[in-house]
């Protein structure tokens, strides 16, 4: 019997936007802004469900294997605000070329991006593809709701 290689395994399931790791949160939404840091809940299991970079040693040359949120599918009882944080795409450039954070904020780049706040209708399922998503901001549009999060992440620089 033939095993395809592990590399095929994580190039079918990367292709069809599955991916390794699994988080899932609820609450009730509010007239003040609530937040989210996508793995937190995966995390009280188990470190190893959504690894983030303080969780492996810093090696010249090896992956960072910091966990994004890569698929969000998010659910609410009632229509509400959502806005993703993400990190910044010129600011993990930047780190990758050398430069420390502290020489990146000089620079003015900041370290993540807020995105624009996008509404909800009510018991409308949305999927949204986040970049480099690490939270998600909400809160309600008339009515408190509750929200029901459920996001697939990915390590960057390889499994």
């Amino acid at each position: 019997m033939a095993y395809e290689e592990p590399r095929a395994t994580w190039d079918k399931r990367f292709k069809s936007r599955h991916y390794s790791y699994r988080d899932f949160y609820s609450a009730v939404t509010g007239a003040v802004p609530q937040s989210y840091v996508f793995g937190a809940n995966a995390r009280v299991t188990s470190r190893w469900n959504w690894p983030t970079l303080g969780d492996f040693p810093a090696l010249p040359g090896a992956p960072t294997m910091q966990c994004y949120a890569r698929e969000v599918k998010v659910l609410c009882t009632e229509d509400c605000w959502i806005l993703f944080v993400s990190v910044n795409p010129r600011y993990i450039a930047f780190l990758a070329t050398g430069y420390t954070a502290a020489q990146v904020a000089a620079l003015g780049v900041p370290a993540t991006i807020t995105e624009v706040a996008q509404f909800m209708l009510a018991d409308d399922e949305v999927t949204f593809h986040p970049t480099y998503g690490v939270a998600i901001v909400f809160y309600q549009a008339t009515l408190s709701g509750t929200i029901y999060i459920y996001a697939e992440g990915n390590t960057e620089g390889g499994e």
